[in-house]
Formats: C-alpha cells, sequence, structure tokens
C-alpha cells in the first residue's frame, strides 16, 4: 500500500508473544509503516497509468534490513478473530436491513482463506519471487518464485481478549501507543507457532474507536523483535476493523459491501463483499512486498509506490471468483505479465 513513514519502537516485550519455535525471551518490538487501503474516493492511494511503461512493478531487492524475506515464498494464512464479541456472538445489518450473524462472517472468511490457495488469482502472484537484481521487473530461472500452495489457511483463532479502546480505525493515526494491533499479531503468534512466510490477519468487532478522515479499510505491516539469542526475526500482519460500521463521508458501503451483490444472500455475498476484498488485497500485498523499515519497501512495487493490490483498487473489474462450491468478490491484481503483453494489467487470474 500506499507508504506514510510513521515508526514505532514499542518497548512492551515479555516471554509470552509470538517468538520463533525454542526461543526463550524477546526483545523489544518495532513495528514499521503502516501500508493503507483506503476507502473509495478518499484519494490518497496513488495509482499508476494503464498506459505507463513505468507501471510495471519493480523488484527493490529485498534487503530491508536483517530477517527480510522479500516475499513469501510459501503464503501462509491465520485469521485472528478478536474480541470478546466473537465468542458470543452478535448481529450485523446488509443496506435493506437484513440481519446476518457473526458466525456467518466468520464462515464466510474461513472458507475464504481456505480454498485461495491454488485459485487462478492467488496465481498471479507466482510471477513475482526473490533472488534477483534490484529494478527488475520479470523473474529468471533459479529466483526463489512465490508459490500457490492450496491450503494456505493455517489456523484460526477467536481471541476473547478484549479490544483496547484506544484502538484507532479512522484517519492517518496509526495505533502508535504501544501498538496493540502489532502485539496481538505477536500473540497469535506465540498461540499458532511462528511462520516467517505467513500473515497474520487480525479483525475486530464493531466496538473499536473511529476517529476522523480519510477512511481506510485495512493495513498491513511488519512487526519485528530480537530473540533469546538477539536474533532479529519478522511477522507480517494485516489489520482488518468492522468494516460495515457507518463511516463517516462514506457510509456503511464505504470499504466494499455490496460492491459485487447487490442482494445478499445466505452465505453472506452482498453484505461481506468487502470482507474478501479487503483481506484479499491485504494477503495479496503482505505476500508481495512483506518487508520494510520505516519508508523502506524492499520487495515488489512500481515507480510510485504502488503494490499489487493498490494498483487495481476498486477496479471495474472487480468479481466474484468461485472457490470450491462458493463464489467470493476480490479485486483484480496488477500482473506485469498481463500488462506487458496485453496493455491491461489488473487481471482476476492466471
Amino acid at each position: 500500500m500506499t507508504r506514510t513513514l510513521l515508526l514505532l519502537v514499542a518497548l512492551a516485550a515479555c516471554a509470552t508473544l509470538g517468538v520463533p519455535a525454542a526461543v526463550a525471551d524477546v526483545g523489544p518490538i518495532q513495528t514499521s509503516a503502516k501500508h493503507f487501503f483506503w476507502a473509495p474516493g478518499q484519494g490518497l492511494d496513488v495509482q499508476g497509468s494503464a498506459n505507463s511503461a513505468s507501471n510495471d512493478l519493480v523488484w527493490h531487492g529485498g534487503n530491508a534490513g536483517a530477517g527480510a524475506i522479500g516475499v513469501e515464498t510459501k503464503p501462509a494464512v491465520y485469521l485472528i478473530f478478536w474480541g470478546p464479541q466473537w465468542a458470543s456472538g452478535f448481529q450485523t445489518a446488509d443496506t435493506d436491513g437484513k440481519l446476518y450473524s457473526s458466525k456467518t462472517l466468520q464462515n464466510y472468511m474461513t472458507s475464504f482463506f481456505a480454498n485461495v490457495g491454488g485459485s487462478p488469482w492467488a496465481n498471479i502472484q507466482t510471477q513475482y519471487c526473490n533472488m534477483l537484481l534490484p529494478g527488475s521487473t520479470s523473474c529468471v530461472g533459479g529466483a526463489g518464485f512465490i508459490t500457490n500452495p492450496t491450503r494456505q489457511l493455517k489456523g484460526v483463532w477467536t481471541d476473547s481478549a478484549a479490544v483496547p479502546d484506544d484502538i484507532i480505525t479512522l484517519g492517518l493515526a496509526e495505533n502508535l501507543a504501544d501498538d496493540p494491533i502489532a502485539a496481538e499479531a505477536m500473540r497469535a503468534s506465540a498461540h499458532f507457532g511462528y511462520d516467517a512466510n505467513a500473515t497474520y490477519i487480525i479483525l475486530t468487532p464493531p466496538t473499536t474507536i473511529g476517529t476522523g478522515q480519510p477512511v481506510y479499510c485495512g493495513y498491513h505491516s511488519q512487526t519485528s523483535s530480537l530473540d533469546g539469542l538477539g536474533n532479529p526475526y519478522r511477522l507480517q500482519y494485516a489489520f482488518i476493523p468492522w468494516l460495515n460500521e457507518n463511516w463517516p463521508g462514506v457510509g456503511t458501503t464505504g470499504c466494499g459491501m455490496h460492491f459485487v451483490n447487490p442482494a445478499s444472500n445466505s452465505f453472506g455475498n452482498g453484505i461481506f463483499d468487502g470482507y474478501s476484498i479487503v483481506t484479499g488485497h491485504e494477503y495479496a500485498e503482505a505476500v508481495t512486498d512483506p518487508d520494510n523499515i520505516a519508508s523502506w519497501q524492499d520487495g515488489w512495487l512500481d515507480a510510485s509506490g504502488s503494490e499489487n493490490g493498490d494498483k487495481c483498487a476498486w477496479a471495474s473489474n472487480t468479481q466474484n471468483i468461485t472457490l470450491a462450491s462458493h463464489q467470493y468478490a476480490v479485486q483484480p491484481l496488477w500482473s506485469n505479465a498481463a500488462f506487458d503483453s496485453t496493455g491491461n494489467g489488473c487481471v482476476v487470474g492466471r
């Protein structure tokens, strides 16, 4: 996502936080800049021109400090439903007033990530790699390609711990007070086990506090620390606030509700369109551009700083894809190969 240049070094660290296997202690937690996915019309994403040769994503070297991986070569996902409301259950309404349970949303999300691996949509990312010269726009034999394994969802956790009242879900504020989102990602790492190729996706219920504008629908970032031996390690995570909020200036549909499906069905299409669009966006960007230190990104992004999701955000060919027996709304992802051959880089399959 487009860059923000804020950096936090949080001094909250203890042995209960997520660490690599067989490590007893954790050093200070460092949280990098957030890469925001803005609601339509918020005007802060910088996207390339569709007819510009500079539109290609460029490999930036994979060298953003110790522990950098450049890309996730074996993508994995862990879902964290954070907050006691997920355990007790709640209801939410679509634009027609039809009520849906939180369990329906949880099933929608777990089904999406349980089946997205191996799909043509996720396969778009397999053209990108690490272990090549910085400045490259295509990969060569022998490089460390992103793969597209099936069963990328490795775990689901309903964490009934209370979500802090000071979490910010709007504007340019980045949860900088001891970064509770990064700390929850570390707790998730402790719960599931550490996976250097995973993205830990944290979803909160409709009780978090929103302040101001512009409206963002999610972000991905990376938190890092030192293990008990002084070795650096990194953890990719994404934050998804409650998307069906009545957001100032954009309303309940501002983060994707009904973006593809005007009517809701019992599975959750329509009312939860935004969830597969936004989490899919964050997942794809974390896979292709996971590392950063402050504003230094070292994966795949274009000359303007846009990642593979940013360049096709809220595009007109956002659509349903079929995974197993269900449909899910997804945005297209940027493909250098498709752009170089057809002039259209925003595609939904490869």
